[in-house]
């Protein structure tokens, strides 16, 4: 009976599995195929990849509300205080690392913020919500769902989180030394404490919070 229940825990993620793969290699396809602008990728192209399959998925063959995605009005505020406050956390983290790399504080906004300014606070709102709602409200919490290991959960979407920026890596920022060091290092960091943040709000709005000071703390300072 136990080797049952746990083929069938196993066997039970596959489909979510597969359509990450799927949407791992049509986003790789896109990259590296097609130079378009910064706001199609986050507005038109991330939403077409990463967010409508999900949807798609969740609502034809799972058959289950958007709440278990974590888009969700409940507890709103709390998880909108808890965003900012690690928040704050992420982008202090940010001016560290950026000391430690020129040994002093110097701004250096990549290419993006130098071409859209303030704009790209919405930018990385659109890129946040794209890769929160995959990473966070649909890979973590079903690994959660079936496996009940948090740590387990935690560590396997925020690998695939990871995964998903090696595309922009090689075809547009292409850090290297410990810039790369320090981005892939962050990306980890980020993917744990919003897997963290998501499981104790069961909300996107704190990760995605998270994730827009994540952003802005790359623009600015790596």
């Amino acid at each position: 009976m136990a080797r049952h229940v746990l083929k069938f825990k196993t066997t039970s993620l596959d489909p979510v599995y597969q359509l990450w793969g799927w949407i791992l290699l049509v986003w790789s396809l896109y990259r590296y195929f097609l130079k378009l602008p910064e706001w199609v990728d986050e507005f038109i192209a991330k939403p077409l990849v990463f967010v409508a399959p999900v949807l798609w998925y969740v609502t034809s063959r799972e058959k289950r509300k958007l709440e278990s995605l974590g888009i969700t009005a409940k507890r709103f505020f709390r998880s909108f205080y808890i965003g900012l406050g690690f928040g704050f956390v992420f982008a202090l983290e940010g001016v560290v690392a950026n000391a430690m790399k020129y040994g002093g504080l110097k701004v250096n906004p990549i290419a993006a913020f130098g071409q859209y300014g303030f704009f790209l606070i919405l930018l990385s709102f659109a890129t946040a919500f794209s890769e929160e709602l995959l990473s966070r409200g649909f890979i973590f919490n079903r690994i959660w769902e079936k496996t009940k290991n948090l740590p387990y959960a935690s560590f396997v979407s925020t690998i695939l989180f990871v995964l998903l920026h090696v595309p922009i890596l090689v075809t547009t920022l292409k850090f290297q030394g410990i810039t790369l060091i320090v981005f892939l290092a962050t990306d980890v960091v980020l993917g744990l404490a919003n897997s963290l943040l998501f499981y104790n709000t069961r909300s996107l709005v704190a990760p995605i919070l998270v994730h827009i000071f994540w952003n802005m703390t790359v623009a600015l300072y790596l």
